[in-house]
């Protein structure tokens, strides 16, 4: 059921919706020690929300591929060296 009021985790005028998830043990274990049983819900959200962001982000790479070829593995490289700071 979705409801009107905003959380600490949601901007305003963002409904949320209850939804029912089964998930192992060990993982809901170690979510409730890093975030507390009552940040559970929101520490789900933003884990969807970077998820999501991850697929968008391969989306775009592989529409770029489509229409021009594969990334140069320079190109990657030097991404990856970006990435760890080098």
């Amino acid at each position: 059921m979705a409801t009107d009021h905003a959380t600490e985790s949601t901007p305003p005028r963002e409904t949320t919706v209850k939804k029912s998830i089964t998930l192992r043990r060990s993982v809901v274990e170690e979510i409730e020690e890093r975030a507390g049983a009552r940040g559970f819900s929101n520490f789900i959200d933003a884990a969807a929300e970077h998820w999501l962001a991850l697929l968008r982000a391969r989306e775009i790479v592989e529409e770029h591929e489509h229409r021009v070829g594969p990334l140069p593995k320079e190109a990657l490289e030097e991404a990856r060296r970006a990435w760890r700071g080098e």
